[in-house]
């Protein structure tokens, strides 16, 4: 049962990872820079939380929660969850799902993104573990 798991699990990730390697955006996109505020590791991989400002939603606050592919240590996926707080006390939250791959000290992220002003995203991430920087780059549909 846990290798149909692996197996399942390894399909996806692939099939997603093949998938954002292919994705050519194009159109509207907006982009935010952020710092890493914590990291937690634990047995399969760890937890990353960042904070930012992000334009019309205000300061927000992401979660990686990062699972090593066993198989090959510098990648895997990784669930989140997003929340941001406009400057009128508006919030809006979002689910984050996608793949990892790790050079060096620099994690590059390919997520789907579902916010819940309704707005579905494409996001790109780089996030450089030394420096402690989040570059993120947002592409609605």
């Amino acid at each position: 049962m846990k290798t149909i798991k692996w197996i399942v699990i390894f399909l996806i990730t692939s099939l997603v990872s093949i998938s954002a390697f292919a994705h050519d955006p194009k159109g509207e996109s907006f982009t935010l820079s952020g710092k890493i505020t914590s990291v937690e590791l634990n047995n399969s991989g760890g937890v990353i939380n960042v904070s930012s400002e992000a334009g019309r939603y205000g300061k927000v606050f992401l979660t990686y929660n990062v699972t090593l592919n066993p198989a090959l240590p510098n990648q895997g996926y990784f669930s989140g969850r997003g929340v941001g707080i406009n400057d009128d006390g508006e919030r809006e939250s979002g689910s984050r799902q996608g793949v990892f791959r790790r050079e060096g000290s620099i994690m590059k992220f390919w997520s789907l993104d579902d916010v819940s002003d309704g707005l579905l995203n494409y996001c790109e991430t780089v996030i450089d573990l030394r420096a402690e920087t989040v570059e993120m780059t947002f592409y609605p549909f």
